[in-house]
């Protein structure tokens, strides 16, 4: 085959998204496949389309903004080129996280309570507030209310539309919000910005793979020192794997097959990973990821080594099931 591997964008995740590209292409010449590295500095790029040019497939390997948010795959979708992982429609569902976990709810998936407002730089600027949702002032102070009054702490507060845990912070107490809240907002560049606030599920960090639609072992993540945040996911030797992950049946079962309905009514395809926290005997989904990671440290070809699938297998499969059907 004839592959591209988009990688790079404008997006905060942009050095991750290198580094998954890189090791994704290394992966596919090593199959034998000729292979187009190609780094784009914004999504708008593919229109020049001259790189994809006799391309059978593209694999984006670009993490958040409008590389993973649906933009990208429906600019391909236009320009009738196929390509790997999820589609435009589950790709936009899945990166914003408020309403992957409307459907989650919806669909009786537990996943913890959360507060979504809107973030407007520019009123900010001109009015000293920005609009909360039907007509209400949002302030710092107008969102700790309401923090406070329905979801209390600890809590999560991040980007709706972000991953890699860039712009995350945990609030352990009323004290901390502002400050956290603040540093949040600052960690984006965007004029208008989504913030999602998410009730804190203590205890154990898992994940699952669904690999073309089958269920890949889960497994759990144990940060050596706090929690799993960009420089544990991305330091080698900062956490410990363990896959399969030690949860006793039926919870186990009942965890994966959750992963699989998330999976599918996001409609993804390809790969796609889902994130869990267990506490004792209750878990919570917390987001899907329709582009997960590929680096050295990554889940996802862990989790498929536990059952034999090698990176090489990995990424040749998932290329392959996104050529058309003849």
């Amino acid at each position: 085959m004839r592959i591209a591997v988009l990688m790079g964008g404008d997006s905060p995740e942009r050095e991750i998204s290198l580094l998954t590209g890189r090791a994704v292409a290394a992966g596919l010449e090593r199959c034998g496949h000729q292979v187009e590295s190609v780094v784009i500095d914004r999504v708008a790029d593919v229109l020049d389309g001259g790189f994809l040019k006799d391309i059978d497939v593209v694999f984006p390997a670009l993490h958040g903004g409008e590389g993973e948010d649906g933009h990208l795959q429906a600019l391909l979708d236009i320009m009738e080129i196929p390509y790997a992982l999820s589609g435009a429609a589950a790709s936009a569902l899945a990166m914003d996280k408020g309403s992957s976990k409307r459907v989650m709810r919806a669909a009786g998936i537990p996943t913890p309570d959360w507060l979504q407002v809107t973030w407007d730089r520019d009123l900010q600027k001109s009015t000293g507030s920005a609009d909360c949702g039907q007509g209400a002032d949002c302030t710092v102070e107008r969102v700790f209310e309401r923090v406070s009054a329905e979801i209390g702490f600890p809590l999560v507060i991040k980007l709706n539309g972000a991953g890699s845990s860039v712009g995350v912070a945990i609030v352990n107490d009323a004290g901390g919000f502002a400050e956290a809240f603040r540093a949040v907002v600052r960690s984006s560049s965007a004029a208008v910005l989504d913030v999602l606030l998410e009730k804190y599920i203590p205890g154990r960090e898992l994940t699952a793979a669904i690999f073309l639609g089958r269920r890949l072992p889960l497994l759990e993540i144990r940060p050596r020192e706090g929690f799993y945040d960009y420089t544990n996911k991305y330091t080698l030797g900062a956490s410990d794997y363990l896959v399969p992950a030690p949860v006793h049946s039926p919870l186990y079962e009942q965890i994966s097959a959750d992963a699989l309905r998330v999976y599918e009514l996001i409609g993804c395809r390809g790969l796609a990973r889902v994130d869990f926290r267990l506490d004792g005997e209750s878990y919570n989904c917390l987001e899907i990821n329709t582009i997960p990671g590929m680096t050295e440290t990554s889940l996802v070809p862990k989790a498929a080594a536990a059952v034999g699938i090698g990176f090489e297998a990995l990424v040749e499969d998932v290329c392959l099931s996104a050529l058309p059907r003849i």
